[in-house]
């Protein structure tokens, strides 16, 4: 290094960015701000994107539902699918028929449908051998039923109360939206036969995996009365937007490319208003290789603070927001991190520039 120690020249580096005071401030606080700003709002966008889709797959937004217009769905089948590649869960629906009406609230008729077992994963509720029966939130709060009540069932007026339960049933309350409004009502899991036919077969699944579970699915539910018709849970309104190709073409994705070349630009000009330094560091026989641990010790201090700035303030921008906190960090830490490296590589090629020593310009005069 042309003389000087590497413990020399990383100390002029540290000197170097304290005594540039306003010029090292200025850096610093640019990079703090550019970095904290486009990943703070990066992450508040993929935040309310995942938020979204989350409910968007809580309301059935990755449910298809197969049944037979004559007949019915193999009820065993149906329930086998639980343990397909890419299904989350899949349960089989009966309507019972007849209403029935609870001791407690005459003249509430509540509908009734028998559901197999995996019913419980479906739903996303833990299964009990203690609890005989699976109340809709909606129906609950209308009838002011608490999870794990003891309901006793009547049949309804007009009806011959075939599948009503003798003994009370303890219940447990679950928000079922994802069977939709048409299989709303109490359900009674029991495992399924083989022979059982089933109105319809509910399966949940990973959004990627849906269009190969609905080109399976008519062969696997074959074996009913006829060939199975598949329907989206949710197909219309605001249930019909890409999160895929929100998330990919959200506006600030690449806003780091724009950051990093922004700050490496703000550096080449002021190592231009600093030239003078770098001449009497050439004069002084720091040879490229010197000026490199120099200007990489003050531009690693300044770029340093500013990104660690950036991360804890882009953070705390983003949960204010709204965003969640995972989010929020990964986001925008993405974010400072790649603005600086890309900076960093500026930073580098711009120390490629040779600078004139002084007593060369001396002899010239």
């Amino acid at each position: 290094m042309s003389g000087w120690r590497p413990g020399v020249a990383a100390g002029e580096g540290l000197r170097a960015a304290l005594a540039g005071r306003w010029l090292s401030a200025v850096l610093a606080l640019l990079v703090c701000w550019a970095g904290a700003l486009p990943g703070a709002v990066d992450a508040v966008t993929v935040s309310n994107l995942v938020a979204e889709e989350q409910r968007f797959l809580d309301a059935g937004g990755g449910v298809v539902i197969a049944s037979v217009r004559e007949g019915g769905v193999p009820a065993l089948a149906c329930e086998r699918l639980d343990r397909a590649e890419g299904v989350e869960a899949a349960a089989a629906l009966t309507h019972l028929g007849e209403p029935a009406t609870l001791s407690a609230a005459r003249g509430g008729d509540v509908t009734a449908f028998s559901a197999s077992a995996s019913i419980w994963r479906l739903l996303r509720v833990t299964g009990s051998p203690a609890r005989d029966a699976i109340l809709p939130l909606s129906i609950a709060e209308r009838l002011g039923v608490r999870d794990g009540d003891w309901l006793h069932f009547e049949r309804s007026p007009g009806t011959g109360g075939e599948w009503v339960p003798g003994e009370p049933v303890r219940v447990t309350v679950a928000d079922t939206q994802i069977l939709g409004d048409q299989y709303t009502g109490l359900l009674l899991p029991a495992p399924a036969g083989a022979d059982t036919l089933a109105d319809a077969c509910v399966v949940a699944a990973e959004p990627a995996q849906l269009p190969a579970l609905k080109a399976a699915l008519p062969a696997v539910l074959a074996g009913g009365a006829g060939p199975p018709v598949l329907q989206d849970r949710l197909f219309t309104g605001e249930f019909t937007a890409d999160y895929s190709a929100a998330y990919a073409h959200r506006p600030l994705r690449w806003a780091w490319a724009a950051v990093g070349a922004l700050v490496g630009a703000v550096w080449l000009l002021l190592s231009w208003v600093r030239r003078a330094d770098d001449a009497l560091y050439a004069t002084m026989g720091a040879g490229a290789g010197t000026r490199l641990l120099i200007r990489g010790t003050q531009w690693l201090l300044l770029a340093g603070l500013g990104g660690a700035w950036a991360v804890a303030t882009g953070t705390v921008l983003a949960l204010v927001q709204g965003a969640s906190y995972g989010i929020a960090l990964t986001y925008v830490a993405r974010h400072a991190g790649a603005a600086l490296l890309l900076a960093t590589g500026i930073v580098l090629l711009g120390q490629a520039r040779r600078p004139r020593s002084l007593l060369a310009d001396l002899k010239d005069r």
